[in-house]
């Protein structure tokens, strides 16, 4: 099987892409029936699919800035445009010009795992290192050893999503995933229809939408795309935003996958233009978080990635079993109660598994209750 998934994408131009942004967060929220004092916690998951340690960690890596400079394309000129951009004369200072709000703001107020300089590093535990096993890793707890491939396959083994539904008796639009791979929605739950979803290019709902989210939907189909199961991020972002305004779930996943997409077109411009933006995503996010009653003080992040990528240089590109990297992850939490660690090297191993737990003890859940197969509460998310 293809190490590449099935989903990778081409885009337009960032014009449009733009253009959604600058205005995504312009509609005025419905209001709500319940108090906001009345509220439990909130939980956020986002996921950005394939983003490799070393760009996250470091800024940007010159052995394969270099060797892209002669893969026989023209990049001579987005190589100098990079560099200006995003280098610096420490990978401190690149990681932190890449992505300025995740290094100043989100990391010094919570915790973030996964460096492997200064020890202990965060493992895929699933054997095969691509795309649907780290998302069922995530979402359930555990790997699962028959999701080998990215078919669009809704398993039989309940996320906890599914649970944290049932066991806080939420409503339909009070969970939600929202993404840009049809695939998103498949793997959050093994029920269909169990909760709010828009992933892909999946049909909008007209109940469970706004006039914003209607033009969003539109406009999707005019950004060429190259798998006709995925869209632009650009698109689940706006869909995100509005969602949370007018319909403030209690447990949202959003799931964004353009940094795998550019990577497989070996645009490592690109792709560190897209770990640039997808920054201005979470400060965007966090901002309007804050400017809410529901979620300001209420609400807990997590971010991760499904995968890794390979070390060398000369394979970045892709990911899978027996490449060295693809293993090799990170996960960033912050909201109220997560000690104001920044980056920590665990007492303890952490593997991907470990995120169902975590988001289920933030949200008050006993996880143990749910799978006790499953990984652990990340305990450096935790004061106790």
């Amino acid at each position: 099987m293809p190490n590449r998934p099935p989903r990778s994408q081409s885009r337009l131009g960032f014009a449009v892409v733009l253009a959604i942004l600058l205005t995504s967060c312009t509609s005025t929220p419905r209001s709500l029936r319940e108090d906001a004092n009345e509220r439990g916690h909130n939980l956020i998951l986002i996921t950005v699919d394939g983003l490799r340690n070393e760009e996250l960690f470091g800024g940007i890596d010159e052995r394969v800035l270099g060797s892209v400079e002669h893969s026989g394309i023209e990049y001579e000129s987005e190589s100098v445009r990079v560099r200006a951009a995003y280098a610096g004369s420490t990978p401190a200072l690149s990681r932190s010009a890449l992505m300025p709000f995740f290094w100043t703001q989100l990391v010094p107020n919570g915790v973030l795992l996964g460096n492997e300089r200064i020890g202990g590093g965060v493992r895929v535990t699933n054997r095969e290192l691509f795309s649907a096993p780290g998302y069922i890793e995530i979402l359930t707890g555990e790997p699962h050893e028959d999701v080998v491939s990215n078919d669009l396959i809704r398993y039989p083994y309940p996320s906890f999503m599914e649970y944290a539904k049932d066991a806080l008796g939420l409503g339909f639009t009070e969970v939600a995933t929202i993404g840009s791979w049809e695939g998103f929605a498949l793997l959050s739950s093994s029920r269909p229809d169990l909760f709010y979803t828009n992933t892909g290019v999946e049909e909008l709902r007209p109940e469970y939408s706004t006039e914003r989210m209607r033009w969003l939907d539109e406009i999707q189909h005019d950004i060429m795309s190259l798998w006709p199961e995925g869209r632009s991020d650009a698109i689940t972002f706006g869909m995100s935003v509005e969602y949370l305004r007018n319909f403030k779930p209690r447990v949202l996943y959003i799931a964004f996958a353009e940094t795998d997409d550019w990577a497989h077109q070996r645009r490592y411009d690109r792709y560190l233009d897209y770990i640039h933006l997808f920054d201005s995503y979470l400060e965007r996010l966090w901002s309007l978080l804050q400017s809410m009653d529901e979620y300001r003080n209420n609400t807990t992040l997590i971010i991760t990635t499904d995968h890794g990528r390979p070390h060398d240089p000369k394979e970045w590109v892709e990911h899978g079993a027996g490449m060295p990297g693809s293993e090799a992850i990170w996960i960033a939490i912050i909201g109220p109660g997560v000690p104001h660690r920044g980056e920590v090297a665990a007492s303890i191993p952490v593997t991907q598994s470990d995120v169902a737990a975590t988001a289920l003890k933030v949200l008050g859940l006993d996880y143990r209750k749910f799978n006790p197969r499953m990984g652990p509460p990340i305990s450096a998310a935790f004061d106790d």
